[in-house]
């Protein structure tokens, strides 16, 4: 298992937070699990990349970045499909 989450871990992270509803900054640093300075960093990343936008007080995912979390979520279903294929087959082979 990965000790440290990259750009991507973060991004899904956060986009699944906010798409549950969890739209505050708090509510996103406290479920993602992150920082104050990195959830600033990403808040903008996301913003400047159209995938969320400040409504009312709380950031939503746009349908843009709805398009890109159903992506990144097959990504990590397949990211663990590939895990378990591997694990089964090196035990075979051991």
């Amino acid at each position: 298992m990965k000790s440290k989450r990259d750009q991507i871990d973060i991004i899904v992270d956060m986009l699944e937070v906010i798409d549950e509803g969890m739209g505050s900054k708090s509510g996103i640093m406290k479920n993602a699990n992150l920082s104050n300075t990195i959830t600033e960093k990403y808040i903008n990343i996301l913003k400047n990349k159209g995938l969320i936008d400040y409504v009312d007080g709380r950031y939503v995912v746009t349908e843009k970045g709805k398009n890109i979390l159903q992506r990144l979520r097959k990504l990590r279903e397949l990211e663990v499909e590939i895990a378990e294929l591997f694990n089964s087959v090196s035990k075979e082979l051991s």
